[in-house]
């Protein structure tokens, strides 16, 4: 299928366009757990993740912000590397999930606080709790598995 040092299979290729999505989808939701966790990225860090769950209405007393703020974290990472890929993508959905009903007063549009954008890694994550890992994964790796499901 393909030449000169590309994949050669359709499972190469699949392999490799997986690995391209979960370094995406978990690399764009990982910073955001960072700067909760620890006010990097320009993030708000934990007495500032916890205020914005206030300005929300949600429970903000400690540990809770602690705990979102890691479970964010470990989420991504997870997600890059393939990790029990499938329950951490879900998990990863159920975080954006939150984001979607919290700014669908907003409308669609981003630009305007909607929800378009966290829509787009709910469904980004989903793709990848519907497909797997692919064979480029700890996933695979443990379970010596050619097909990372």
């Amino acid at each position: 299928m393909f030449t000169h040092g590309a994949p050669r299979t359709s499972t190469d290729a699949t392999s490799i366009g997986l690995l391209v999505l979960r370094l995406a989808v978990g690399g764009f939701l990982l910073p955001h757990g960072l700067g909760k966790l620890f006010g990097w990225f320009s993030g708000p860090g934990l007495a500032g993740f916890a205020g914005e769950l206030q300005q929300f209405g949600l429970p903000s007393a400690a540990p809770l912000p602690l705990v979102l703020a890691a479970l964010q974290t470990a989420l991504g990472l997870m997600v890059v590397a393939g990790a029990f890929t499938r329950i951490a993508a879900v998990g990863a959905a159920a975080f954006l999930g939150v984001t979607v009903a919290l700014n669908a007063s907003h409308g669609w549009f981003w630009m305007h606080g909607g929800i378009e954008y966290p829509m787009l890694w709910l469904l980004a994550h989903l793709m990848i709790a519907f497909t797997g890992p692919g064979t480029l994964s700890i996933d695979a790796a443990r379970r010596g598995s050619a097909h990372g499901h």
